[in-house]
């Protein structure tokens, strides 16, 4: 349902697709319409030869690791399997690296979850807000057994998030949606949704029909604009950590999820020679970087606190270069474009695959861009 409700707000299926071949797993993914209690919707059908493979956790990260994905895209999905993982392990009494995905490990479920990823980057969207997710009641049947609803696994994911419990025999959110939710938004569920100009929305169907309401998943994608007051800096003063490791910590901290990180240089007691790692986050991803930061870093804790920032209309657009696909970042202030920035991730892997210098693939880039006349772009020429 995920996967359908970003494909119906604008995410291209064939873009997902062919991304997803990168996996090294046969699958087939259609999208159906279909109507829900009188709303037009998307259900997304994935098809796979019969397959009896149980893998653990550890294959399925060095799957999506190994794939030719989207940084952002890889390491949410990392980050869903990773709960998953988590969650299983208490559930089953093991570690998180050996939990063997049964449901979950199947092409369907990679593809749904690594789809859905793919899905967020096409639309571009730097952050997601949720709700708090329904559970229902009753008993659903599992690899295992019967079990409850809502699922163990699932409520191992959901711990420290807002949730509702309707009056609904039905498992009305599952382990991986849960842990897909939690790896978009961190787990800080609101019924607030930041104020934003409205650019698209898309409804995902799914099987079973409720009594209570539509079974409906609905993505809502627009643009935050003006000043923002959701952005938190995460940081902490580290004095027993070698520049490797702190190094290693800010690339970590961007990819997962993080808006920018950083080191500064300080002076702690006695005149003795430190560091400030800082980060900065949406507010829902504070809770995830924050564990992040400690875990990589060794720190104890860390602080947080809100900022407000001012940001320009931002939009993204794909040129075809005679080498490959890059992405450019345009941005729009007071209704003119002022910068045009490529994708630093898509031109790295361009030059690395042409052979050619990065500056120049920034080059071609940006000159596809200006010859192919976009209307919506209207850079001054010595722009460079």
């Amino acid at each position: 349902m995920t996967l359908a409700s970003l494909m119906a707000a604008g995410a291209d299926m064939g873009e997902v697709a062919k991304s997803l071949e990168s996996l090294g797993v046969s699958f087939g993914l259609e999208a159906e319409s279909v109507e829900v209690n009188g709303v037009g919707a998307t259900k997304a059908k994935v098809s796979y030869p019969e397959e009896h493979i149980h893998r653990t956790f550890r294959d399925v990260r060095a799957m999506i690791e190994d794939a030719d994905l989207p940084e952002r895209a890889s390491s949410r999905a990392v980050e869903a399997f990773r709960l998953l993982a988590v969650a299983e392990g208490k559930v089953h009494g093991k570690a998180p690296e050996e939990v063997a995905f049964h449901e979950v490990g199947a092409a369907d479920s990679i593809v749904d979850m690594v789809g859905s990823c793919l899905a967020l980057e096409i639309l571009g969207a730097d952050t997601v807000s949720c709700g708090p997710l329904p559970m229902g009641s009753g008993v659903v049947n599992a690899a295992h057994g019967s079990l409850p609803i809502p699922g163990p696994a699932t409520l191992e994911v959901l711990e420290g998030s807002k949730i509702r419990w309707p009056d609904e025999s039905h498992e009305m959110t599952t382990p991986t949606g849960a842990a897909l939710m939690r790896a978009f938004t961190g787990g800080d569920f609101t019924e607030s949704a930041p104020p934003m100009t409205l650019k698209s929305v898309g409804y995902g169907a799914g099987t079973a029909r409720f009594e209570s309401v539509p079974n409906l998943l609905r993505a809502v994608v627009g643009e935050v604009e003006g000043a923002v007051g959701d952005i938190e800096v995460i940081e902490a003063n580290v004095d027993d950590s070698s520049g490797e490791i702190l190094g290693s910590a800010v690339e970590r901290l961007l990819e997962g999820g993080a808006l920018d990180a950083w080191l500064e240089p300080i002076l702690m007691k006695r005149g003795r020679g430190a560091y400030k790692i800082c980060s900065l986050a949406k507010s829902g991803d504070v809770g995830k970087l924050a564990h992040l930061m400690m875990r990589e870093t060794g720190t104890l804790g860390v602080r947080h606190y809100s900022v407000a920032r001012t940001v320009a209309e931002r939009r993204i657009e794909t040129v075809e270069l005679a080498y490959g696909k890059c992405r450019i970042k345009i941005g729009r202030l007071d209704g003119e474009d002022f910068i045009v920035s490529p994708e630093y991730e898509d031109a790295a892997k361009l030059a690395k695959k042409a052979n050619l210098p990065l500056p120049r693939v920034y080059s071609d880039a940006r000159n596809s861009l200006k010859n192919r006349g976009s209307r919506k772009t209207n850079m001054p020429p010595d722009y460079r």
